[in-house]
């Protein structure tokens, strides 16, 4: 697991969840920024204070850049933590 800041200085762990799997989250103080295509699947998410994740887009994990093929946002478990999963190739 890894951790990186936000720009305000909140923490975000990414880990690795399996082969093609990875989960961000993190503390939020306010609503994520979501954007959904017409077939309603997510294409963006913004963290309050970044990262802001795209689909096609890359994210850098264990000494690795990983393409983004899928966003899906998990269910809020506890307020003020928001989580998703990227599934990614090489």
């Amino acid at each position: 697991m890894e951790v990186i800041k936000s720009r305000y200085g909140k923490d975000r762990s990414i880990e690795k969840l399996g082969d093609r799997r990875i989960r961000v989250m993190g503390q939020i103080s306010k609503t994520p920024i979501i954007q959904k295509n017409e077939k309603g699947k997510v294409t963006m998410f913004d963290f309050d204070g970044g990262p802001c994740y795209n689909l096609g887009g890359t994210i850098k994990h264990q000494k690795t850049t990983w393409k983004i093929k899928e966003i899906m946002v998990e269910k809020e478990k506890y307020k003020g933590l928001a989580s998703i999963v990227l599934k990614v190739s090489f």
